[in-house]
């Protein structure tokens, strides 16, 4: 039991965090958008190497979707609310 909690902690963990760096890579100009592309791509590499089940890559790649999708809205509510005169 300890063991799939713990693989379900991994699972939110990363996804996070690769669908914060495709968030920053959407929003960020320059070089740095480079910096976090390679970044989520090392993540999903690194997740993929570790985990070899195909629901825990597809469970890996709806959710940092998810995640990805939820800072973008975030954002956008932020945007409009600094910009709302």
């Amino acid at each position: 039991m300890f063991e799939r909690l713990k693989n379900t902690f991994l699972l939110l963990l990363y996804s996070a965090g690769c669908g914060v760096a495709l968030f920053l890579f959407t929003i960020i100009k320059g070089m740095a958008n480079l910096a976090f592309s390679l970044l989520a791509v090392l993540i999903a590499i690194y997740y993929f190497r570790r985990v070899t089940s195909i629901g825990g890559r597809i469970g890996f790649a709806a959710l940092a979707l998810l995640f990805f999708f939820i800072s973008v809205f975030i954002y956008a509510a932020i945007t409009a609310v600094n910009t709302a005169p």
